[in-house]
């Protein structure tokens, strides 16, 4: 099994980016790729437990995608488990997302993400196809917040 991992600098201060990690009305509006909806979801990273969210594209194709959060350490990380279901409703390969929060300034947040448990051959697929869309679409939503405050 392989390991992603990335770095994003967010420009707010660490309790307020855990909010936008966490809390469902905010992963709402970044979770999942550019273009990406989600019209049924129990997505909330808030306390521990089941999540789960089925994600439409720009063309239309959907996934159900979930898991558990089984970790929980605000301002400063969460984790969770995440498993792509089987139009049958099983489970395939779970993997484990951390994200972990440091302050490097008052008004700006080092978020570092990392994935285990995936298929080396996803890795590429996972950061280029995923993670960067989402991420930036994180640091979009933060940056617009901050502003308007």
């Amino acid at each position: 099994m392989a390991t992603l991992e990335m770095e994003r600098r967010l420009k707010a201060n660490r309790v307020e980016v855990f909010r936008f990690l966490t809390e469902g009305e905010n992963l709402l509006q970044w979770w999942g790729p550019e273009g990406t909806t989600i019209p049924e979801h129990n997505l909330d990273f808030a306390s521990l437990g089941p999540w789960w969210a089925r994600m439409v594209g720009p063309s239309g194709d959907g996934a159900k995608v979930g898991g558990d959060v089984v970790r929980l350490e605000p301002p400063t990380s969460v984790e969770l488990t995440l498993s792509f279901f089987h139009e049958d409703g099983s489970k395939g390969p779970q993997s484990v997302i951390k994200f972990e929060l440091f302050s490097e300034g008052p008004e700006e947040t080092r978020l570092c993400l990392t994935q285990t448990g995936l298929e080396a051959e996803h890795i590429e697929d996972m950061r280029n196809k995923g993670w960067n869309s989402a991420l930036e679409r994180l640091a979009t939503l933060v940056h617009s917040h901050q502003r308007s405050n």
